[in-house]
């Protein structure tokens, strides 16, 4: 071959590659989260079993990329845009995706814009209105999303106009959407795994990367307020134990010690095989020490299982979600098959075991008064909850609750809010989230909810945040119950508490907004969208940084609280006992965030101490010496927390920032025994 045979081989060499590279479709798929404000983020598991699964059907004639933040997919997409843009949709990026369709149209009109997700009403009528609506978006993928895109994507490359099941679209201005069965489809759910095909590698290297697990997806039971109680997604289908199994392996080796997993499975725990997968998840962590979390939900109607579970994964916490005592609460929100003596079980075994247990509650159930509530408060407390996490209601389209029977049936109010984080500037222009919760019901009225609002932070306070759960403690185990104790609290006539709980109030109303559109309207506006993200912070946290900026008003609270617990014997209190209770836990609790490390010995009746450590093996009244301490780890935390420029910083705007990123864990010294 001469010269110039070799010349034009190569040219022609090259001139087959670009010929090839017009085949392989680019495809941008995105779990977008705003990157605000610095926090942990799940990786993402969904968009990565559909790129594994069109990597599987279209191999190279696919070029596929993921993204989690929203500046390297807008770089990505100004350098060079994709043939399809698929993009999850959540109730926390729905107007930040409509920002990126926009943008991908703009810079690609022939690009196909495709979203799926659960934040969609699933009417064909409410689909429709919302594809007329977002103009810039092609198609929606209701439900599973690997096959439905898989067979978007074949209709592209082969120029097929018909609308694929599962895929909802216009066409001539009218919906075309054939529902996918998935009830008929088989119960094994046997998809390419994500991890395996290296789909998600650059994501395990990120510390702040939370890895996710699937081994099944469905739930049976029809939560109206939760996604996962959607009808449509009531069959349970399991992927292989193998592939499960040889995950755990590839995340433990390939991730960077990520301190906590998370399975995504509704009811973990609701197979046998799921022994086997907590007992490889405990070898793992025996192996590499690691992870050192692992957040599951269990069953539940399997208590035995669970505990069995809870056994091998060591767990030194247990979760267990009520949201409701009230049984007929509980039954019109979906959750009557739910038997409530198999939670009970399960918390008999962790407190058996020295374990503390966490439930989740709700308010604005349908059917929840008041005094069903406070109700379910109490028995919160009485079966032996050591953090009851109280949430609002946040509107999930496409659930049952959010449906339009249902707000008409139980006259629903709502009003929007801000999302904490979820603001940002991309593709130059002002974006923001918000949610839609409950603000009332024909049961519970919006000035009974928002006195909740107060009571579920002194709940907090005290007893989540223990700081002043001992006190509460001593209530509790002589048969007082400590949301009465918080209601007096919260009623109480002292002038500086009722002025501070009353600007608590003015804070808490002042974030809701009557509609959407008046929210989007304020938040548009560039100096109140600055406003927004230098100072809107969570009220939970900014309210505990108020009592902590201020020690008096601190101090206030506490000796209010010890006065009313003291108000509710008439007898059998035990001084000394009593005294010796309020003695440790004033020495507990931090005097300020700067304080060097010290030691404090004392000697204490064993009974006192089971108050304090809310551990009931000291029973005794036998004396024992102990020592509160302060070390140096948590004034090293502190100080590098609230140092701004080499400055203390002890604002409200830097403390509740530091309370966010773990700054709750340190609000109390150290106690152990001599």
């Amino acid at each position: 071959m001469d010269l110039l045979q070799k010349i034009i081989f190569i040219h022609s060499l090259e001139f087959m590659k670009e010929i090839n590279k017009e085949y392989n479709m680019k495809i941008y798929l995105a779990d977008l989260v705003y990157d605000t404000v610095e926090t942990n983020y799940a990786i993402p598991l969904n968009i990565g079993f559909i790129a594994a699964y069109l990597k599987e059907q279209f191999k190279e004639k696919v070029e596929i990329k993921l993204f989690k933040y929203p500046k390297k997919l807008e770089k990505a997409i100004n350098d060079s845009p994709p043939d399809i843009l698929g993009l999850s949709h959540y109730g926390w990026n729905e107007r930040l995706n409509k920002i990126f369709f926009n943008l991908s149209k703009k810079m690609n009109p022939n690009v196909t814009n495709v979203i799926g997700g659960p934040n969609m009403r699933h009417t064909n009528e409410s689909i429709e209105k919302f594809l007329l609506t977002n103009k810039n978006i092609d198609y929606c993928i209701m439900f599973e999303g690997e096959e439905s895109f898989s067979a978007l994507v074949n209709n592209i490359i082969n120029k097929i106009s018909q609308v694929p099941i599962g895929c909802a679209s216009l066409v001539n201005n009218k919906l075309s959407y054939e529902p996918s069965l998935f009830k008929k489809k088989s119960s094994v759910l046997d998809l390419p795994s994500p991890y395996l095909t290296g789909m998600l590698d650059e994501f395990l290297v990120q510390e702040n990367i939370i890895p996710l697990f699937e081994s099944n997806r469905g739930c049976p039971y029809g939560c109206t307020y939760c996604a996962w109680g959607v009808s449509a997604l009531s069959k349970i289908r399991k992927r292989p134990l193998p592939v499960i199994l040889e995950e755990l392996e590839y995340v433990a080796k390939h991730s960077v010690g990520q301190h906590t997993w998370i399975f995504t499975d509704a009811n973990f725990g609701m197979f046998e095989r799921d022994v086997d997968i907590a007992k490889a998840i405990r070898s793992i962590k025996e192996k590499y020490s690691y992870p050192h979390n692992v957040i599951i939900w269990h069953s539940k109607n399997t208590s035995d299982r669970n505990i069995e579970i809870s056994k091998i994964l060591d767990d030194v916490e247990g979760y267990i979600a009520i949201q409701s005592s009230d049984s007929k609460v509980l039954k019109n929100a979906g959750r009557g098959n739910i038997q409530f003596k198999h939670l009970q079980k399960q918390i008999e075994y962790y407190k058996e075991h020295n374990l503390s247990v966490l439930t989740d509650i709700l308010i604005g159930l349908p059917g929840e008064t008041k005094e069903s509530h406070f109700q379910t408060l109490s028995d919160a407390f009485t079966l032996g909850f050591d953090n009851i996490q109280i949430y609002n209601i946040r509107m999930l389209q496409g659930t049952d609750y959010d449906s339009l029977e249902h707000r008409t049936k139980y006259e629903i109010i709502t009003k929007y809010r801000p999302i904490f984080g979820g603001y940002g500037k991309y593709d130059g222009k002002i974006v923001f989230e918000l949610e839609e919760s409950i603000r009332g019901t024909k049961d519970m009225k919006e000035e009974d909810l928002e006195m909740f609002k107060l009571l579920h932070w002194l709940l907090y306070f005290t007893w989540n945040a223990k700081v002043f759960k001992p006190l509460l403690n001593y209530a509790l185990k002589n048969n007082i119950s400590p949301i009465k104790i918080l209601s007096e609290l919260l009623e109480s006539q002292n002038s500086i508490l009722q002025d501070v709980f009353t600007k608590m109030k003015n804070e808490s109303l002042s974030e809701w907004f009557d509609t959407k559109e008046e929210m989007i309207k304020y938040y548009e506006v560039e100096s109140n969208y600055t406003k927004l993200v230098s100072s809107f912070t969570k009220l939970t946290f900014s309210w505990v940084a108020k009592f902590f900026q201020n020690k008096d008003l601190l101090s206030v609270l506490n000796k209010e609280l010890q006065k009313i617990i003291e108000n509710q014997f008439t007898k059998g209190m035990e001084i000394g006992i009593w005294d010796e209770v309020i003695q440790i836990n004033d020495l507990l609790i931090i005097d300020n965030f700067f304080e060097e490390p010290f030691q404090t010995a004392l000697t204490v009746s064993e009974k006192s101490l089971g108050y304090v450590l809310n551990d009931y093996k000291y029973t005794s009244s036998r004396l024992i010496d102990i020592l509160i301490y302060r070390p140096t780890e948590d004034k090293v935390f502190c100080t590098k927390g609230l140092t701004k420029n080499n400055k203390k910083d002890l604002s409200i705007q830097s403390l509740t920032s530091f309370l966010e990123i773990g700054g709750m864990n340190y609000l109390k010294n150290k106690i152990k025994l001599l």
